[in-house]
């Protein structure tokens, strides 16, 4: 089960955005090993009704998002922004110490899939992002200092939030054995944007709804099956951890 951002719970209605009944298409590649997700398509309504809307001005659900980022601004320390730090890129060496290999090396093809089936997720975001056009908190909220590099993009979803939730998912898919250590550096990913006020608490728990939403459908693709068979002999490969044994992920 996918775990939502701890800071707080998700809201008890979430709003569906209206005009959204479209179809998504991944780019269609002549080679599946290019791209395996090639003509992949998602319901774009359900993802769009995953989201919802980001809490209004004035609202309770606000005052708590900003009460957190508050919180957080006063209370990290520079270990904890260190660490925010290593989920700054969206690559997918950062799951290599929750597998325990060098993706590169062992798992070629896998390292280049996954990416190419959370693309299709991330088009949808990037449409719900425009679509909502919420500002980021620091550009709303003078008080606010973040400690990660600052972004103009739009907040809501979470593009990081979206991303590190989708890809711990999927390759918690293929390797079932390593699911809670994908899933808790997937959460490192999440919470790393709040801990340093880039995101709301609600941009980043609607990118993991998105995510969720997004990978339920990949799961059940053809698309998705047809890559899961080729790369059974990495996965087999991926299993087989350091002579030490798994490292510890967080201290």
């Amino acid at each position: 089960m996918l775990r939502s951002f701890r800071l707080r719970s998700l809201p008890a209605s979430i709003a569906p955005l209206a005009g959204l009944g479209l179809v998504l298409m991944a780019p269609v590649s002549r080679a599946a090993d290019a791209n395996p997700a090639a003509g992949l398509t998602l319901q774009v309504a359900p993802l769009a009704k995953a989201v919802g809307q980001p809490p209004r001005a004035g609202s309770a659900a606000l005052a708590r998002d900003l009460s957190v980022l508050r919180w957080i601004q006063t209370s990290r320390d520079p270990q904890q922004v260190r660490h925010a730090w290593t989920y700054l890129d969206r690559v997918p060496t950062a799951f290599e110490p929750a597998i325990g290999a060098d993706l590169s090396k062992t798992a070629p093809r896998i390292k280049a899939g996954v990416p190419a089936f959370v693309k299709v997720v991330e088009t949808v975001k990037d449409q719900l992002k425009e679509s909502i056009a919420r500002p980021r908190p620091f550009l709303s909220h003078a008080d606010l200092q973040p400690c990660l590099p600052l972004e103009r993009s739009k907040s809501y979803p979470s593009g990081h939030a979206t991303w590190y939730t989708a890809t711990s998912l999927l390759l918690a898919d293929l390797l079932p054995q390593r699911r809670e250590r994908l899933l808790a550096v997937g959460e490192q990913g999440v919470a790393a944007r709040v801990t340093c006020g880039v995101h709301y608490p609600s941009d980043v728990e609607a990118g993991q709804r998105l995510a969720a939403a997004g990978v339920a459908q990949i799961l059940a693709s053809v698309q998705w099956q047809r890559f899961k068979a080729s790369v059974q002999e990495e996965v087999k490969a991926l299993m087989v951890p350091p002579p030490a044994g798994l490292p510890l992920l967080f201290d």
